[in-house]
């Protein structure tokens, strides 16, 4: 059964950082990453962000428009409604839920704690559940560099 976790971000503006330092933490344990963005502009922030939120270190990673977006990426970053294939982790930033929730072996939301996002959060909780997946969700207080 699939898996999603919630992760309640107490910054109240879209958690870049926090993204980034999960996505790493998901790569270390093997996993593949699709990171599922809202726009081509949130994509570019984050594809930005994967290069340079470690000084030592990178998150190898393409866009999935790109020519380097081949399926052995370990994460890619999309928008609008083309996924990859054989991603085992879904980072949803999106705000929707995704049509192919079985498709994942973990879909994991980081949500703003604004009121907005976290009604937002709150209905896709509700169908996540109403379909079956496995709940879990997760109180982050402070976002380290």
């Amino acid at each position: 059964m699939p898996r999603a976790d919630f992760y309640i971000v107490a910054e109240p503006a879209v958690p870049y950082r926090f993204v980034c330092q999960l996505a790493e933490k998901v790569r270390k344990e093997g996993y593949n990453i699709y990171i599922q963005t809202a726009s081509r502009e949130q994509a570019a922030t984050i594809d930005d962000l994967l290069w340079t939120f470690r000084d030592i270190s990178f998150l190898p990673h393409a866009a999935i428009d790109s020519t380097d977006a081949a399926e052995d990426s370990p994460i890619i970053i999309g928008w609008g409604g083309e996924e990859p294939q054989r991603r085992q982790v879904l980072m949803n930033m999106s705000g929707a839920v995704p049509e192919r929730t079985d498709a994942y072996e973990r879909i994991i939301e980081v949500v703003p704690s604004d009121p907005a996002s976290r009604h937002q959060a709150r209905l896709r909780y509700k169908d996540y559940r109403a379909r079956g997946l496995e709940m879990h969700s997760h109180n982050i207080e402070s976002v380290h560099g």
